[in-house]
């Protein structure tokens, strides 16, 4: 499924922002890197803020300014197994990851085996901030993570650029 098409939904965008605040915050699967949460508007998320200043603020790490590629890659790879990629592994989906990654075709992610690489307190917590139910959280992170992936990883590596590329025509 085309990754652009499933991020029109708002919904879905909710979640995404959701799951990618977690990331940066080293909140997956309930296990904090020492980061300080990401915060949280009226509304639940301020993504926008949070994505805006990574992905606009950035000058590729020279200048004192941010190092987007490091947040990036930590976000999708993250040291020590923390980031989504090294959770999904640990939690036993090394084969689906390595199809999302290459250039074949992509496997499909069961939402439960999504829930328990997660968390399900993470997938709880992010069902609580954007109003959707644990169920609705499973299943698009279910659909989004291997096209996002996917696109992060155009010549069958993760490449932090491509992911930025991908967060910008997602924020618009």
């Amino acid at each position: 499924m085309d990754l652009q098409q499933i991020l029109k939904n708002p919904m879905t965008q909710q979640i995404i922002l959701a799951l990618v605040t977690k990331l940066l915050a080293g909140k997956l699967g309930g296990a904090a890197n020492g980061a300080a949460p990401a915060a949280a508007g009226p509304g639940g998320i301020d993504l926008g803020g949070i994505l805006g200043s990574v992905l606009g603020g950035g000058s590729g790490g020279s200048g004192g300014g941010i190092d987007l590629g490091k947040i990036l890659g930590g976000v999708l790879g993250g040291s020590g197994g923390k980031g989504l990629v090294g959770q999904l592994d640990a939690a036993g989906l090394g084969n689906q990851l390595q199809s999302w990654i290459g250039t074949g075709a992509n496997e499909p992610l069961d939402a439960q085996k999504l829930t328990d690489a997660l968390g399900p307190d993470t997938v709880n917590e992010i069902a609580a901030e954007t109003g959707a139910t644990p169920e609705q959280v499973s299943d698009t992170l279910s659909q989004v993570v291997p096209a996002l992936v996917d696109e992060s990883s155009p010549n069958g590596q993760l490449d932090p650029a491509a992911l930025q590329a991908t967060l910008a025509k997602f924020l618009g």
